[in-house]
């Protein structure tokens, strides 16, 4: 029979393996922290690009990125002028199909070439423009104009995936697409002093300036980032891919390690455009979804701004001028949003990663197979969507009652601040699903957002009248509120989906190598 003393000494074992048991656990623990952060340091980095070279790069892209929307929407405050010679329908198609052609190009061919590339066309758009008086050769040139402007969009995306890890993307982002967003801002303003003093020819002429400026930048100050060409931008770009400052680079990296052998690139085939590569992406179960929230969502704001010329002259007269002012409000909140909400989204992956212990270190991309990375993205997203879809009511009906012209610049704030925030979280979360091949995603999103936008504003005026702008605006709404359910759904199966999806691929490759095997065994 155990007396009470040998009890307690056996108590006192017990107690005393527990302790022990936990303390090889949190020696574990820490061993494998310590694994996972020396593996983490012997990675080479993301990109080797310096802070420095990496704003610059970010600058010259937002720049370039503003040929688009100064394109699209310099001459909106002319637009009861030009409704006759400028079909804004066929445009959309044209950017909708370009990028897919350009966007697949720059993945495998480098971002360099594409960019020249895209100068050219759209100078050559804006000069045949400004001389033409034919309605047949302004409508094709107006689409030319359009290719080379919106490739440009989907270049800037990808550059910023190129040189950012996801934990930093939402920042980088932010201030890439601010350029984009500057657009819609200052763009109709602009335009709407050159319609007024110097006539609209004058609109494709400042265009063409423009454009031919960034041409000489890109050729002479643009380094190549296209992971498929240079790598982290440690292998030395070749030929075309190649410009000043990328030899300035490589011999100032000569100097501080002359011992060190610089990694050469591998011998490529040329890349031909594979649209393919963007239509995939459309197929793909998680980013059709994504990119048809994307596309309908956006709608609501293009078919906004391309009915303001038309409402805000029948409710306030406003000349061609006043009209380019009234674009302001909402170019101003989209600029902030997207510079404020891309800080808001690195913050929170930031927070999601430390409570499920994955370890973020800086420069090094992080591992996104088990992360939700749909859930963190998207979380900020939802106030963002509600936002805008309120300013969008808020504008029908400030229209409808014909409130103090106030009214209606308040709400293009609130919508402009909310559309733009969701728009371009959801274009961070496609590019963090195909960061091998950022510039076919966003060729995507263009493809969706563009074919949408061309019916909407095709449809918006006759709504208008049909029902009144209050109504015509709230039913838009109405829209947008049953888009939520996408967004919860996705938030809910994003990640199984993208599992599966790399699931899918990874047999399919390894059936590949079997069969390759088999051939080689038998011949």
């Amino acid at each position: 029979m155990a007396t009470p003393k040998d009890t307690a000494s056996d108590d006192n074992l017990d107690v005393a393996s527990d302790k022990e048991r936990r303390s090889q656990e949190v020696d574990i623990e820490k061993d494998g922290l310590q694994d996972d952060l020396e593996r983490q340091a012997s990675e080479p980095p993301y990109s080797v690009f310096s802070k420095g070279m990496k704003t610059w790069i970010i600058f010259l892209v937002s720049i370039s990125a503003l040929i688009s929307p100064f394109g699209a929407s310099m001459f909106l405050p002319a637009l009861n002028v030009l409704s006759d010679v400028l079909d804004i329908t066929p445009t959309q198609i044209a950017q909708a199909i370009a990028p897919a052609f350009l966007g697949t190009l720059s993945d495998n061919s480098g971002r360099r070439l594409t960019f020249i590339i895209c100068f050219i066309i759209y100078s050559i758009g804006n000069i045949g423009l400004a001389l033409q008086t034919n309605y047949i050769a302004l409508l094709i040139l107006r689409m030319v104009q359009a290719v080379g402007g919106t490739a440009a969009i989907a270049l800037t995306m990808a550059v910023v995936a190129d040189i950012s890890t996801s934990a930093e993307r939402g920042t980088y982002m932010g201030y890439a697409q601010a350029g984009v967003l500057m657009g819609p801002a200052f763009g109709p303003t602009i335009g709407g002093l050159l319609a007024q003093y110097l006539g609209w020819r004058s609109i494709f002429w400042f265009l063409a300036i423009f454009s031919g400026v960034l041409l000489v930048l890109f050729v002479f100050l643009f380094p190549e980032t296209c992971r498929k060409v240079v790598g982290n931008g440690s292998i030395p770009p070749q030929g075309v891919n190649r410009s000043v400052i990328s030899c300035i680079q490589a011999r100032k990296l000569a100097k501080l390690s002359p011992d060190e052998v610089t990694p050469k690139p591998e011998k490529k085939k040329v890349a031909w455009p594979n649209p393919l590569a963007t239509f995939r992406i459309l197929a793909e179960k998680e980013s059709g979804i994504l990119l048809l929230y994307n596309g309908l969502f956006f709608t609501g704001m293009m078919v906004t701004v391309s009915a303001i010329p038309e409402l805000f002259y029948a409710a306030y007269g406003l000349n061609e001028l006043h009209v380019g002012l009234c674009y302001i409000s909402n170019g101003v909140a989209s600029l902030i949003a997207s510079l404020t909400m891309g800080r808001v989204v690195d913050w929170n992956f930031r927070r999601y990663a430390k409570a499920v212990g994955m370890t973020i270190s800086k420069g090094k991309q992080q591992d996104l197979s088990n992360f939700p990375i749909e859930r963190v993205r998207l979380q900020i997203l939802i106030p963002c969507h509600i936002i805008g879809m309120f300013g969008l009511i808020i504008f029908g009906w400030t229209l409808k009652f014909r409130t103090h012209i106030a009214g209606p610049e308040v709400a293009l704030f609130i919508m402009g601040f909310g559309v733009t925030g969701a728009f371009n979280i959801t274009n961070g979360l496609l590019i963090d699903l195909h960061r091998d091949k950022p510039a076919a995603a966003t060729a995507a999103v263009n493809f969706a957002r563009c074919l949408m936008s061309a019916g909407g504003t095709a449809a918006i005026i006759p709504m208008c009248h049909a029902m009144n702008p209050g109504w015509a605006f709230t039913f838009i709404a109405l829209i947008m509120a049953v888009l939520l359910i996408v967004v919860f759904w996705v938030m809910k199966n994003g990640m199984k989906w993208r599992q599966e999806l790399a699931e899918k691929r990874r047999l399919k490759s390894e059936e590949q190598e079997k069969r390759v095997t088999q051939e080689e065994n038998t011949t």
